[in-house]
């Protein structure tokens, strides 16, 4: 799995962390990425010391970039969803101030959540490293809806968000989660805990799926959810659903996220990477808990 290929310094987001980048263009790196560390992993495994510096660079590359295809097909499904312009290069505030200000095709709504699915089961086999990935990517692409081929996304040198992505604290996180239950789906919410949660379900063999609820950079007051997104999990609905956002500073976003999302299922948990010590809400399982 991607995951086992991954060695960085997880004190200091790396330079690569940081780039803009069409969704079209995405795909594509992501693909050629991809072939290049499926036709290298198996030396570079056998030898670690003797692998070029390049695949462990493309490796986290790969790493960095694939969540990028979730993040984009999110946004493109919130835009159709709640009614608003399709914009390349902006994340919109869902208010009632906001929603209904244009009206989207019935298959364009239909066709939104569709390529939401395809770009979540892409990404997790990215990071499986299956054999089946290249073939998804290239289905995802050929099936990019008019004009999110130039959807924009931006990714910055988040901090908290990187440290929850280092795969060893997202494996003591799963092993807590293996001892106690078996979840049906991982619902995570997005877009800070896409990384995580991607590496996460692979761990853990679960269904995944993803809400918008970005109360800091995108200033949502509540879960960004849509009809699709209650018919999809009604299917989970006796669960057990593991609600998961990647780190707890204070504990505001998944304790609100849990709030809203808990009734949908009849057995749900809350769980994080990382939690701080002084964080008032106290997932049912976190991977590691920091001081600073």
């Amino acid at each position: 799995m991607l995951d086992r290929l991954i060695y960085a310094d997880w004190e200091d987001p790396p330079e690569a962390m940081a780039f803009e980048l069409g969704f079209g263009d995405a795909v594509r790196a992501v693909t050629a990425r991809l072939a290049t560390v499926q036709r290298e992993m198996d030396g570079a495994l056998a030898a670690p010391a003797a692998a070029p510096a390049s695949f462990w660079a493309t490796a986290l590359d790969l790493y960095l970039l694939t969540p990028a295809l979730v993040n984009v097909a999110l946004n493109f499904k919130v835009c159709v969803e709640h009614g608003l312009p399709l914009d390349p290069t902006h994340y919109f505030e869902v208010d009632e101030h906001s929603r209904g200000r244009v009206v989207h095709a019935p298959d364009i709504v239909a066709a939104a959540q569709t390529f939401f699915l395809d770009a979540i089961d892409a990404s997790l086999a990215v990071f499986r490293l299956d054999h089946s990935a290249a073939a998804r990517l290239a289905a995802l692409a050929a099936n990019i809806p008019a004009g999110v081929g130039d959807f924009v996304y931006t990714s910055g040198r988040d901090r908290y968000t990187w440290r929850a992505s280092q795969p060893a604290k997202i494996r003591d996180l799963a092993a807590d989660i293996r001892a106690r239950v078996r979840p049906a789906i991982i619902v995570g919410a997005a877009h800070g805990s896409i990384t995580s949660a991607l590496v996460l379900a692979t761990l853990l063999a679960t269904p995944l799926y993803f809400i918008r609820f970005s109360m800091f950079k995108r200033n949502d007051t509540r879960p960004v959810i849509a009809p699709s997104d209650l018919r999809f999990l009604e299917d989970y609905r006796r669960g057990p659903a593991l609600l998961f956002d990647e780190d707890i500073a204070k504990g505001t976003t998944l304790a609100a996220f849990t709030e809203r999302l808990r009734p949908c299922f009849d057995e749900a948990y809350s769980a994080g990477v990382l939690r701080h010590a002084t964080a008032r809400f106290r997932p049912d399982f976190v991977g590691r808990v920091w001081y600073d």
